[in-house]
């Protein structure tokens, strides 16, 4: 299953919080040596402020092994301040139904069956996520083969939205478009014969105990908790 944690839920999900931010050290600047901003082991930036939320796959210690950061475009987002060249075919998104992904990262150490399902589970959640929070459309920046590998793979059809930008030392980039709809929803669930939800909620009511979840009924459109 997946979680979702942003900063008001933060105390439902036991460290999980932190061990996403101690997964993004590793698998970016660990496993590919970018210079990121870092602390005691930890990897952030600049958006992850209190709109951010976080979609993490953890495991039964409380270490998360796969997660992703999801942030609206109302607001300052990375492809706006840092690679705006990189939408070429359309304006850039400025609006509470567009968000921007970053940051996905899976553990490298895991085997590649754990892998495989943790990447089909992340990207479920995308959409479910995005189904139950009226967001129409994701945009995000990755090499083209991992558009291929984590998205078109999984049964999402992506538009890119510029060319490839080349980075040097750490490879090329490429924007693209994440349409959200039950339609999208059905077919990624058809590729990845993953049929049952995946995302689970903060409980409802903030002052349960610590760790509870429940889960938030398949189709329900609401704001983020």
């Amino acid at each position: 299953m997946i979680y979702c944690i942003n900063h008001k839920t933060i105390h439902c999900f036991g460290k999980a919080f932190i061990s996403q931010f101690h997964l993004r050290y590793q698998s970016l600047i660990d496993a590919q040596y970018w210079n990121l901003s870092r602390f005691q082991g930890m990897e952030y930036d600049q958006y992850d402020t209190p709109a951010a939320t976080y979609l993490v796959w953890q495991d039964s210690e409380g270490v998360v092994r796969g997660s992703v950061r999801l942030v609206p475009t109302d607001r300052p987002y990375m492809i706006k301040e840092i690679w705006p060249d990189l939408i070429e075919n359309a304006p850039l998104p400025h609006s509470l139904s567009v968000w921007e992904a970053t940051r996905f990262c899976i553990d490298r150490n895991l085997s590649y069956e754990q892998r495989q399902r943790i990447k089909h589970e992340l990207v479920l959640a995308f959409v479910e996520f995005g189904l139950r929070n009226d967001i129409r459309e994701m945009v995000g920046t990755m090499p083209r083969k991992l558009w291929e590998s984590v998205f078109i793979k999984s049964g999402w059809d992506i538009t890119y939205l510029g060319k490839e930008k080349d980075l040097g030392k750490d490879g090329t980039i490429i924007a693209g478009l994440m349409p959200i709809s039950l339609g999208v929803l059905e077919k990624v669930r058809n590729t990845t014969g993953i049929r049952h939800p995946v995302l689970l909620m903060a409980p409802e009511n903030m002052n349960e105990t610590p760790n509870v979840v429940t889960q938030v009924p398949e189709r329900q459109i609401g704001a983020v908790q």
